[in-house]
């Protein structure tokens, strides 16, 4: 996991499963950045369990809750599918690549 800031946003980008083992890395990298406008690059994420679903959406609420940003980008398709079938596809900031969650 790696994080840069990008036009204004703090970019983080994830590899490899977003479970319990990894949550807490990307938790901890989260709680570092002090940016309200934070978008997570998935595209290295073929696999999210629950603890990332909630990780996700904890940070969502979070930032909307102070008037920042929470984005995520290129998520696979199962991570994707992960998302619709809890329909937070209607509530979340999805974008299909980086580029377009930061413009």
């Amino acid at each position: 996991m790696r994080s840069e800031v990008r036009d204004g946003w703090t970019v983080v980008a994830v590899s490899g499963e977003l479970d319990a083992d990894s949550v807490p890395t990307l938790s901890d990298l989260l709680e570092e950045s002090t940016a309200d406008q934070v978008v997570v690059d998935l595209s290295g994420v073929p696999f999210m369990d629950t603890t990332g679903l909630s990780l996700m959406l904890d940070w969502h609420r979070r930032l909307d809750g102070t008037g920042g940003e929470f984005r995520m980008a290129a998520l696979q398709p199962a991570v994707h599918k992960l998302f619709r079938l809890t329909e937070l596809t209607e509530v979340m900031h999805i974008h299909d690549t980086v580029e377009s969650a930061t413009a």
